[in-house]
């Protein structure tokens, strides 16, 4: 039976994932729908993940072991993609956040 892990780099990328969403909700942008999106899109790519490491673990069979190892490659990669993206959204949340303020700010109202 082949075991498939999660490589070190993509749990790092997690942990990052993790932190910079926890970042932006105590900044105040994380309620935008791009960042709800691609946590969403975080979150399946994790599940699928997952399944895709237990797999090969109930397989039997050159075949089943190889199409096993296919899926999890390719999950893999989504997570990664999702973990990108993520990222991506995070930054163009904040950036519209900061200027949203500066909007505020210079029509004399208080940013909260």
């Amino acid at each position: 039976m082949t075991k498939i892990a999660i490589f070190p780099d993509l749990a790092g990328k997690f942990a990052a994932c993790e932190d910079a969403y926890e970042q932006a909700t105590q900044e105040g942008y994380a309620e935008n729908p791009a960042v709800i999106a691609a946590v969403t899109a975080l979150k399946s790519a994790w599940r699928a993940l997952y399944v895709a490491n237990c797999n090969p673990m109930t397989a039997q069979g050159f075949f089943s072991v190889k199409f096993a190892a296919i899926r999890a490659d390719r999950a893999r990669r989504a997570a990664r993609e999702a973990c990108i993206n993520l990222h991506a959204a995070i930054g163009q949340a904040a950036l519209e956040h900061r200027l949203h303020n500066r909007c505020l700010t210079l029509i004399g109202r208080d940013v909260a």
